[in-house]
């Protein structure tokens, strides 16, 4: 699960609470395909972050993380109300915004994306919603109004769009939830939707909200505008790639054996969701989940510039990713070396610069890993 997301979630919430899919083209057929016995390594060859020191390496409380289409790493750090740059091999650069309620600065920043065009897009209901700065750091102004249900996590596409979920509850009659992963272009509509889910809103059923709205998919977006997603499922493994329209351009499956979560999983699962739902100050839900019993079929996905799908498996505790080339054709699988059971909750982004991750759970201080990718 992620932390960053339940933060967000629980924040438009409240919000709500206080205040009162994408077409998809039928002639393409699913590709399943064959399995492959090589795997290869992924090497971890640099870190950022400091427990104490200097304080350009110091995360407070890391909310979303991207690549930048020069190539730089843009850190969202949301206890520090900045955006860190960092170079691809981790050199500080700047740092964008500070705390403060005047123009260009940040009171509750939760999602970020780095536009194709270059400049930062940051989401902050408390300052109009989202923020535009330019790749230098210089705040260009509010180019979306969001003061309620504003869109959460962010991902860069092409040109001045990103795509994000939104979730509203709509109380005309029967209060009704209403789900949504689209594109987004310097307004507070889509002008494309990947994923829909509409269903009644039931504030005593926590555990159906989160598993239809953000445990439902993962998803991220390249710089020409097509959009991976795959939903979260303990049955399906299914990959979909949508062009900006939103219409579907590629899909495809895999058969995966069903794994079952421990009596420890589920036990950790679900103490560590309500207290972090409690300690946000989730309103209008009775805090009480239920995990599912099962793992996710998969979880992070991801592109490179050689025209790979990346797709994380749910299913196991380190991390081991199928790579598929644009048919669907599974090429190879990859492990990230000494990772180990500890990066069960780490976070990663994968794009035509590389592959990096935090943790969403750190036991000691947050920190960001760069990782070499296979050729």
């Amino acid at each position: 699960m992620k932390r960053t997301i339940l933060t967000a979630f629980c924040i438009v919430l409240a919000g709500v609470m206080l205040s009162a899919c994408g077409e998809r083209g039928s002639d393409i057929s699913q590709v399943t395909p064959a399995e492959t016995e090589e795997r290869v390594s992924i090497a971890i060859v640099d870190s950022i972050g400091l427990e104490i020191g200097d304080s350009d390496y110091v995360f407070a409380n890391i909310m979303a993380l991207e690549f930048g289409p020069d190539g730089n790493i843009y850190v969202l750090d949301r206890g520090a109300f900045s955006v860190p740059v960092y170079s691809s091999t981790g050199e500080f650069i700047r740092r964008i915004a500070n705390q403060g309620s005047g123009p260009g600065e940040l009171l509750m920043p939760f999602a970020m994306a780095v536009l194709g065009d270059g400049r930062v897009a940051v989401c902050d209901p408390m300052q109009g919603g989202v923020n535009s700065f330019s790749s230098e750091g210089q705040w260009e102004g509010v180019s979306a109004e969001f003061n309620n249900n504003p869109p959460m996590r962010m991902s860069g596409a092409d040109s001045n769009a990103f795509v994000a979920l939104k979730l509203t509850i709509e109380f005309e009659g029967p209060p009704v939830t209403v789900f949504t992963i689209g594109r987004y272009e310097e307004d507070s509509e889509p002008t494309a939707i990947y994923y829909r889910d509409e269903f009644p809103f039931d504030p005593e059923d926590l555990t159906e909200l989160l598993n239809r709205t953000l445990f439902s998919a993962e998803y991220t977006a390249d710089r020409d505008g097509n959009v991976y997603l795959a939903p979260m499922s303990t049955e399906d493994y299914i990959v979909q790639v949508f062009d900006r329209d939103g219409n579907l351009t590629l899909e495809f499956q895999r058969e995966m054996d069903r794994v079952e979560k421990s009596a420890e999983e589920i036990a950790e699962e679900k103490l560590w969701m309500e207290a972090w739902l409690t300690s946000i100050g989730a309103q209008g839900v009775l805090i009480e989940y239920e995990p599912n019993p099962y793992r996710f079929m998969t979880s992070d996905i991801g592109y490179d510039s050689q025209n790979r799908i990346w797709v994380r498996r749910g299913t196991e505790l380190i991390p081991v990713f199928d790579v598929f080339d644009m048919d669907g054709e599974l090429l190879f699988t990859a492990e990230v070396e000494g990772a180990g059971e500890d990066a069960l909750f780490w976070d990663f982004i994968i794009d035509e610069h590389g592959m990096i991750a935090y943790s969403l759970n750190p036991e000691f201080f947050h920190k960001i890993w760069i990782m070499e990718l296979p050729e």
